[in-house]
């Protein structure tokens, strides 16, 4: 099982779910038990990500190659309630978002939505130049791990990739909060260790990705946290010490040093001598 999903490619979210707790990894990859008793808030925040997400990606895959105009993003804003609709008639299929739950996530996609477009027209008015270069694009990569007799692949789905002032910026979106200590790293080897880094991980592992189709050097990666827009871009960066100047340029040896990572982690999920063990979650 393990070498069908190294050929079909590892997601960068079942490596950190194996980061959390390998345990969990083993029972919804190994065995495909889907846990169908999910915490009701995890179903909303689920569906919150998922409406907000595709809202997105409408709005924004027909200016794939073009620069952002505060016409075009005043034209999404009147859109955003036709939008958010159709795409909750998608998920819910059937089901009323007219009141209790629903409502509330309903109207929280919407304001998100909203607020990002808000943002986005401010960062045009100060005289930014923001180009989309590609939106919801799937990569894969392989990884040439020698120990392992099988091919070994990653991929994902990147959700925007752009040019800021020039700048090439490779942006994941969360609805959930994340702040800027959650992707800074001092040490490499945290990536792997602790699921507090999950999200830097992620980013990284998407730039390595993109890598392939623009090669990348002095990008930056980051997260843009709906439930935290105020601190906009939240770029990865890397530290020698808590209070040192962080290094917020994804270069070939940023891309390096998180392959061996990548690899080391890799090479444990594969190892038989290695069980998969519940790990406490704090």
């Amino acid at each position: 099982r393990l070498r069908e999903i190294a050929e079909k490619g590892f997601s960068p979210s079942a490596l950190t779910s194996y980061i959390r707790n390998p345990l969990d990894f083993y029972f919804q990859k190994i065995l495909r038990l889907n846990d169908f008793e999910e915490v009701e808030e995890t179903v909303a925040a689920n569906t919150l990500g998922t409406i907000v997400h595709d809202t997105l990606e409408i709005f924004y895959k027909p200016l794939e190659g073009s620069f952002l105009s505060i016409e075009k993003l005043s034209e999404m804003k009147d859109r955003i309630h036709e939008q958010v609709t159709s795409e909750f008639k998608k998920t819910f299929k059937g089901g009323t978002f007219t009141k209790g739950k629903n409502l509330i996530v309903f109207e929280v996609a919407k304001r998100y939505i909203s607020n990002f477009i808000d943002r986005e027209i401010v960062e045009i008015e100060t005289g930014n130049t923001i180009k989309i270069s590609k939106i919801e694009t799937d990569l894969i990569l392989e990884i040439p791990i020698p120990e392992l007799d099988f091919p070994v692949k990653i991929h994902g789905k990147v959700d925007r990739v752009d040019e800021y002032n020039g700048q090439v910026r490779i942006i994941d979106y969360k609805t959930g909060l994340v702040n800027q200590g959650d992707v800074e790293i001092i040490e490499w080897e945290a990536l792997t260790q602790d699921y507090k880094y999950s999200k830097a991980f992620q980013i990284l592992a998407y730039a390595l990705m993109m890598n392939k189709e623009i090669p990348i050097n002095n990008a930056e990666a980051g997260i843009i946290s709906f439930k935290n827009l105020s601190s906009g871009f939240l770029k990865f960066g890397t530290k020698t010490s808590a209070y040192s100047k962080r290094e917020q340029q994804i270069t070939s040896e940023t891309l390096e040093n998180f392959t061996a990572e990548l690899k080391k982690l890799i090479l444990e999920i594969c190892d038989p001598s290695i069980p998969f063990i519940e790990k406490e979650i704090a």
